[in-house]
């Protein structure tokens, strides 16, 4: 496989990056090179790379990396999304559902990756801030549309 470069997305090309965050893109990247043979081709593949509980506001953050291995360069995504937790069995999450138009993407390219939080609410977590590992989060993602760029 070629390699994967990261990307931002449009709506975040005129952030400025703090050095919190170009130490998480830099990080992202060299997992993405490390690991670059694992991805599945012609799809797009969902990597959860965090987790974040912050209980005064009830929610999970998720950090993610989105990668476009498909033959085309993708302008859109819908998808449904489902997380658990492995050593928090009540712990419980609602579906949720990703739209990514073009707004907000602009064009990500085939062999292109851009990373992406979501604020999952969350019931049953406690009272204490908690940080998770990818190998304690389950996500599942269902109803995948690409919208490819014509």
């Amino acid at each position: 496989m070629q390699n994967i470069e990261l990307v931002l997305p449009d709506a975040h090309k005129k952030m400025k990056i703090t050095p919190g965050m170009q130490k998480e893109m830099d990080d992202v990247q060299r997992e993405l090179e490390r690991h670059r043979e694992k991805l599945l081709p012609g799809t797009i593949n969902f990597i959860i790379s965090k987790g974040f509980y912050r209980p005064k506001k009830k929610v999970l953050t998720i950090a993610a990396v989105i990668v476009n291995t498909t033959e085309k360069d993708i302008e859109g995504i819908k998808m449904d999304l489902f997380f658990s937790l492995k050593n928090y069995p009540d712990a419980k999450f609602p579906k949720m559902n990703a739209v990514l138009n073009k707004e907000f993407l602009g064009v990500i390219e085939k062999n292109q990756a851009f990373i992406l939080h979501f604020d999952v609410p969350s019931e049953n977590l406690g009272e204490a801030d908690l940080v998770f590992q990818p190998n304690e989060i389950t996500g599942k993602v269902e109803n995948i549309e690409y919208h490819y760029v014509k």
